[in-house]
């Protein structure tokens, strides 16, 4: 399910005794540079080092996600790589299916997280949509096929 909420990312409500996902959509080049990934940067530069690290000591990462544990506590960090700026749109949405699909998997077991009816609940901005140039309605139709999350989609 996704839920749009407008408002900032950044303001998400933590629930008591819970901690939150921020996810966004990433480059596999460690880099945070542009976009919500520079909001991301300034407002977590631990993570962001984690992140960083992490690409450089690790390949074929599209597809694929990892959870930092942020700067905050509470706050999981979830990176989508979704592209390395060599993808069509149509790959960058092939990209978060699978990259969805994996966080799905890891975040599976974790109990303390937010759950909006019974789904571990994603908070995220509109992914994709920016620097990697993908049209929102491409990546919404990506996420709707995932039942088992539910998706807060934060718009201003």
């Amino acid at each position: 399910m996704i839920q749009y909420i407008k408002g900032d990312l950044f303001t998400h409500a933590i629930p008591a005794g819970k901690k939150v996902i921020l996810a966004h959509a990433c480059n596999t080049h460690g880099s945070w540079g542009g976009g919500i990934a520079a909001v991301f940067r300034k407002k977590f530069p631990k993570s962001n080092n984690e992140y960083s690290q992490y690409c450089h000591k690790n390949s074929n990462l599209l597809g694929t996600s990892f959870i930092i544990e942020s700067d905050q506590p509470n706050i999981l960090i979830a990176c989508l790589f979704t592209s390395d700026f060599n993808q069509t749109p149509e790959q960058i949405v092939h990209f978060t299916k699978q990259s969805i699909a994996d966080l799905a998997r890891k975040v599976s077991d974790y109990k303390e997280v937010e759950k909006c009816d019974g789904k571990v609940a994603i908070n995220m901005p509109k992914i994709n949509a920016g620097i990697f140039g993908v049209p929102w309605e491409d990546t919404e139709s990506a996420l709707q096929e995932f039942d088992n999350l539910h998706f807060n989609v934060y718009v201003i």
